[in-house]
C-alpha cells in the first residue's frame, strides 16, 4: 500500500488578505506628538502612544518607530499611527579616527517601509468593513495644515508588509 499523504506548504503570503486600510502622510511637522493631536482632534479618535515601539532590525543595526493606537469599540475599528522614518542605531558604537578616545555613533535613516520613504506618518486602519468610507478620512486630513497631503496606499505596491504586522 503506497502513502498518500502529501505536504502541503503554506507562507506568510497565504494568508496576506487584505483587512486593512493604510494612509500615507506627509507632514511638515515631526514631532509624534503633535501629528497625533491633529488626527485625534479632527477625526475624533483617541490615539494613546504604546508603551513599546515597533523596532525594525537590519545589517546596520535597529530602528525604533513609536506608535499609537486607539481601538473604536462603537464602530469595531483599531485604528493605529506610525512614524515611518526613524535613525538607525548600530548595535555597537564604531570608533572613530578623528577623535581616537570617544566612540561616536554613526547614525542613519531608517525606514518602516523602505518603499515610501517620503511619506513621515501611515495610519493602518483594521477591521473596517464595506460601509468604511476611506475618501472621508483623506478629506479630514488633508484638511489638516500640518499635512501637505494624505492618500491611500495599495496593498501590493508594499514588497515589506511584514514590518506592518503590530
Amino acid at each position: 500500500m503506497k502513502d498518500s499523504t502529501k505536504v502541503i506548504k503554506l507562507t506568510l503570503d497565504d494568508f496576506d488578505i487584505e483587512d486593512y486600510k493604510l494612509i500615507a502622510i506627509h507632514s511638515s511637522k515631526k514631532e509624534d506628538y503633535k501629528v497625533v493631536y491633529s488626527i485625534n482632534t479632527t477625526l475624533e479618535l483617541f490615539l494613546v502612544k504604546e508603551e513599546k515601539d515597533i523596532t525594525i532590525t537590519t545589517d546596520e543595526g535597529f530602528a525604533n518607530f513609536p506608535h499609537f493606537e486607539y481601538e473604536d469599540h462603537d464602530h469595531h475599528i483599531l485604528w493605529k499611527v506610525v512614524a515611518n522614518k526613524a535613525f538607525i542605531k548600530p548595535d555597537t558604537d564604531i570608533e572613530s579616527p578623528l577623535f581616537s578616545d570617544k566612540k561616536h555613533a554613526i547614525t542613519k535613516q531608517g525606514y518602516l517601509v523602505p518603499e515610501l520613504k517620503n511619506v513621515d506618518y501611515l495610519i493602518k486602519i483594521e477591521d473596517t468593513d464595506e460601509y468604511f468610507d476611506i475618501g472621508i478620512v483623506l478629506e479630514k486630513l488633508n484638511s489638516i495644515k500640518i499635512f501637505s497631503t494624505a492618500y491611500e496606499v495599495r496593498q501590493e505596491t508594499i514588497k515589506n508588509r511584514k514590518n506592518l504586522i503590530f
